[in-house]
């Protein structure tokens, strides 16, 4: 797989979903409700991030090395 695939999968599927479990564990810690909806917008926010940002810029930064 090249790694320019592995990293843009990273910064749009796992690292959202990693902030989006440690966000619901938070709330579950302080007794907050859970609403996935909420969650969801999260996840997806963070996934645009990951996809215009985040993965094109850790990759470029890995090539200048």
């Amino acid at each position: 797989m090249p790694k320019l695939l592995k990293i843009m999968l990273f910064w749009t599927l796992a690292f959202p979903t990693i902030i989006t479990i440690l966000r619901i564990i938070t709330d579950y810690l302080l007794g907050k409700d859970i609403e996935l909806l909420s969650y969801s917008a999260v996840f997806l926010g963070i996934a645009a991030a990951g996809l215009i940002f985040g993965g094109p810029l850790y990759y470029l930064i890995y090539k200048h090395k």
